[in-house]
């Protein structure tokens, strides 16, 4: 699981790096309030978020996770 920090909504939960399954669209999800953004910068804004607009997600690579050419601190945890 891979984040890029506290969300700014719920101030409680994680911005998780996630991927859609059926399209593979690779957006920031919080962990605990649900909240949805395409961007880092929108999720760090707190503009442009949505709920329930994916379906299911799961965890991308690190490699798809690196080629979203993001320039954001990106923290890893896989335990």
């Amino acid at each position: 699981m891979s984040n890029i920090g506290q969300c700014r909504v719920c101030k409680q939960g994680l911005l998780e790096i996630v991927k859609e399954e059926k399209t593979n669209e690779i957006f920031i999800c919080c962990d605990l309030c649900e909240g949805e953004w395409q961007t880092p910068e929108d999720a760090f804004n707190n503009q442009n978020g949505s709920r329930n607009k994916y379906g299911k997600v799961i965890y991308p690579t690190a490699k798809e996770i690196k080629s979203m050419h993001w320039n954001v601190k990106i923290f890893d945890d896989f335990n």
